[in-house]
């Protein structure tokens, strides 16, 4: 008799436990399309300061309307970097974020360069006697900028897409 009560009481705990609220799904793992954006924003932005590059090569030093164009064009097409970014690091989980916290950091103050690239670039962008050769070389240090963050965006990509290291050996 007290077997079955047992018996019973269990199958009704077990019954009331499955019929309550469904469990909350882990949320989705966002973090590889959010690097591989970010990475295209570095290509994209790469291009666009190398088409500068050439074309303020070939301004004459009087060109400072199209400087400013360019420099003004160029500022914002960098602001939305800090966004990116931003969605970047939140879709990382924690231990994401743990796995590639050096490479993070760096990436970190890659940004920031590209914060200070912005601000004076925009600021060119208003300059009346802005010199071509001024932008050509605020294009070449975005240009190497870009080439490190996007370097350290591959490796933090190859890293969390890699495969782990397990001690489980099947034979």
């Amino acid at each position: 008799m007290l077997r079955a009560l047992v018996v019973t009481i269990v199958a009704a705990l077990t019954w009331i436990w499955s019929s309550g609220p469904e469990p909350t799904p882990l949320r989705p793992d966002t973090s590889r399309a959010a690097l591989a954006t970010l990475g295209q924003e570095y290509g994209d932005l790469q291009l666009w300061a190398s088409a500068i590059l050439v074309t303020t090569d070939t301004l004459p030093a009087d060109g400072s309307e199209s400087a400013r164009a360019m420099a003004h064009q160029l500022a914002q097409l960098i602001s939305p970097l800090e966004e990116d970014f931003a969605q970047m690091t939140t879709a990382l989980s924690t231990a994401q974020l743990e796995l590639v916290l050096p490479l993070w950091e760096r990436m970190a103050f890659a940004h920031a360069g590209f914060a200070m690239l912005a601000d004076q670039i925009a600021e060119l962008g208003g300059d009346p006697a802005l010199q071509p050769a001024e932008l050509h070389e605020l294009a070449e240090q975005l240009s190497v900028v870009l080439d490190v963050a996007a370097e350290l965006q591959r490796m933090v990509l190859e890293q969390l897409t890699a495969t782990p290291d397990t001690p489980i050996r099947i034979s």
